[in-house]
């Protein structure tokens, strides 16, 4: 399955992408609001991964831009953010995520709930 990661921590984009490649997907990895957007356009993505610190726009714009024009049963969207505040966790979800992961993450929490997330996709698209 072909992911989008979204980070500007290089570091965090090898350490998830490698993880995922394990699994055997396929990573797409952006460090811009803009380039997600530009990656979304030309390709179809099984989830998006989104870093709340993107560069070029706010993580609530973000998804409100994305959840326009894709819906959650075409685009699940995961949230990975190190700010653990009730607050930003109601924003992002009133705006459109499906799932948040809280960084530092135990790579089997981020693979079950990415799992969950595909298969949530596969059985609103068969609906």
């Amino acid at each position: 399955m072909r992911l989008l990661l979204a980070t500007e921590e290089p570091l965090l984009a090898e350490i998830i992408a490698f993880r995922l490649e394990l699994l055997g997907h396929n990573v797409d990895i952006n460090s811009s609001a803009a380039q997600v957007l530009r990656s979304l356009e030309e390709y179809e993505y099984g989830v998006a991964m989104l870093d709340t610190s993107l560069s070029g726009g706010n993580i609530r714009e973000t998804l409100t831009k994305i959840r326009s024009r894709w819906s959650k049963a075409n685009l699940p969207i995961m949230v990975i953010s190190m700010d653990q505040s009730l607050e930003l966790v109601e924003q992002v979800f009133r705006a459109g995520a499906d799932e948040y992961l809280l960084a530092p993450f135990d790579p089997q929490a981020m693979q079950s709930k990415l799992d969950r997330l595909l298969g949530e996709r596969v059985a609103l698209q068969t609906c």
